[in-house]
């Protein structure tokens, strides 16, 4: 039964603010977390350290976010990051009660026009948890009563590959035509801190970005663009646990990233890409001349990538773009990527994917897709004649 992945919505968070500008915020942020009151030395030092260690704004331009205290530096009327009272902004109650807020508008935004229910609806998302969950609450006002509702949380970047497999398992179990909504809802901007000054933190906090996407995985393609589902895969690397970490502190999620991730993760890329090459049909050879849709975690993770797998500037461009416009939004970003290429008319017809995702654990995710203009799952691939279809 062939799996196909389409109609890719992404919605754009309230506010966008210059990465630029977000440097400013978060210098003046830092030194009013840290010496009680905003004093001007402080936040010169710390808007300095923020352009040595942060992602500059030639590699991400700008940064899309749900609330609006990015906006202003009033630290007395911000929603979260009131610093005057809270120099690490307010707790994971308040931050969780924003959450619920906006996944519940995401969702009714997402679903506003729609009528037809899906048989399955998948909700991803590592920033935030609440009972009933937004996907829940939706199906409820919208009487979708039948509609399974599965939560895929907390495993970050790489999120959107164990949906997806979720939803493949949950339409092929169900042994009929059908459809099984993906929603990635992440906020990352939630869960800054202010009061945490050290570098690998100021790297973190120049990344990460809020995003929301809505993709549809079906065992029917539709008579517009969308991906066949050809393999998938899925490995830890080894001795790896400590590299990247997402827990909860009493102020919120707490990230650590260890500055060797790119290079692990490069190391391990060859032997991935010729297994799940092989797993779809392909020699390695064909794999590595395909498009790539890599999860932009920050520009080392793209060069990287593309030095792992000699790659050239025009395989890897859809995932630059993305970093570019909007930063890293964690699990949504990856649906972002893809909705570029199926837009992108220098992605042909027949076109071979191969895109990759990484998150704690260290987890590296992958999966190989075809792009189609239609529903004619015989026309041949740019990969070649050998090129196999799903199932196979």
């Amino acid at each position: 039964m062939p799996i196909v992945l389409h109609t890719f919505q992404c919605l754009l968070p309230a506010y966008v603010t210059p990465q630029s500008a977000i440097h400013d915020w978060l210098a003046h942020a830092h030194a009013a977390a840290q010496t009680g009151s905003e004093q001007a030395p402080a936040a010169a030092r710390l808007r300095r350290a923020f352009d040595r260690f942060g992602c500059d704004p030639e590699r991400i331009a700008r940064r899309f976010h749900a609330l609006e205290d990015f906006t202003h530096q009033d630290w007395a009327r911000m929603r979260i990051f009131n610093l005057t009272d809270h120099p690490e902004g307010r707790g994971l109650a308040a931050r969780m009660d924003c959450f619920a807020e906006v996944t519940s508008q995401v969702f009714a935004s997402l679903y506003a026009d729609e009528a037809v229910a899906p048989e399955h609806l998948i909700h991803v998302t590592c920033t935030g948890y609440v009972a009933p969950s937004a996907a829940q609450r939706l199906v409820a006002s919208k009487g979708w009563l039948t509609t399974v509702v599965t939560h895929a949380y907390h495993m970050g970047c790489y999120a959107a590959f164990p949906a997806i497999r979720q939803a493949v398992g949950f339409l092929l179990a169900d042994g009929a035509a059908g459809r099984a909504d993906v929603v990635h809802t992440e906020l990352c901007t939630l869960h800054l801190n202010p009061a945490l000054h050290d570098p690998e933190q100021l790297v973190i906090q120049s990344l990460f970005a809020d995003g929301f996407a809505r993709y549809t995985v079906a065992t029917q393609a539709p008579e517009r663009p969308h991906f066949e589902l050809v393999a998938m895969r899925e490995e830890l690397l080894p001795d790896s646990s400590e590299a990247m970490t997402w827990r909860c502190a009493d102020w919120g999620f707490h990230m650590t990233l260890a500055r060797d991730v790119p290079q692990r993760l490069a190391q391990a890329l060859s032997g991935f890409v010729a297994q799940l090459a092989a797993k779809a049909g392909y020699t390695e050879a064909d794999a590595r001349r395909a498009r790539f849709a890599i999860h932009p975690g920050g520009p080392k993770i793209i060069e990287q990538v593309q030095a792992a797998l000699e790659l050239e500037d025009a395989q890897v461009d859809a995932s630059r773009r993305v970093l570019r416009a909007y930063g890293n939004m964690s699990s949504a970003t990856l649906p972002y990527v893809w909705a570029e290429m199926l837009a992108d008319d220098t992605v042909a017809d027949g076109t071979p994917v191969v895109s990759l995702a990484f998150g704690p654990g260290l987890t590296l995710c992958g999966n190989l897709l075809v792009k189609r203009l239609c529903s004619d799952p015989q026309r041949p691939t740019e990969a070649g004649a050998d090129a196999r279809k799903p199932g196979r």
